[in-house]
C-alpha cells in the first residue's frame, strides 16, 4: 500500500498538519498521483494550504514541495478586521474605530 499526503508544512517538523491523504495500490499509481495530485485531490489544497506533498511506501519515501504554495501572513490583522466589523455592527462606527485602533 502507497499513500500520498498533502501537508501543511514538513512532515519532518513533526506539526501533526497533514491535511489529507490517499492510498493506493501500486507505486506507479501513487506516483502519478505524487506527480500532480490535483488530479485525485480537491484543487482548495493547491494554492492556500499545501506546503509539502509526501509519497510513501514500502521502500518508497520522498517529499516535494507545492510550488504554488502561499504561506498566510503571519500576523492577525484578518482577525482584527473581523473583531472591528462585529463590533462596529453591534456598537456603531465608535467601537469599530476602537477595535482598529482609529482614534
Amino acid at each position: 500500500m502507497f499513500s500520498v499526503n498533502l501537508w501543511g508544512s514538513d512532515p519532518e517538523e513533526e506539526n501533526d498538519d497533514c491535511h489529507t491523504g490517499e492510498d493506493f495500490a501500486t507505486l506507479e499509481e501513487a506516483e502519478a498521483c505524487f506527480q500532480n495530485p490535483w488530479d485525485t485531490f480537491s484543487k482548495s489544497y493547491y494554492r492556500g494550504c499545501t506546503h509539502t506533498i509526501e509519497l510513501d511506501g514500502p521502500e518508497v519515501y520522498k517529499t516535494r514541495l507545492n510550488a504554488s504554495f502561499k504561506p498566510s501572513e503571519d500576523n492577525d490583522s484578518a482577525w482584527q478586521r473581523e473583531q472591528a466589523m462585529q463590533a462596529g455592527m453591534g456598537f456603531g462606527v465608535e467601537a469599530y474605530n476602537e477595535i482598529m485602533g482609529y482614534d
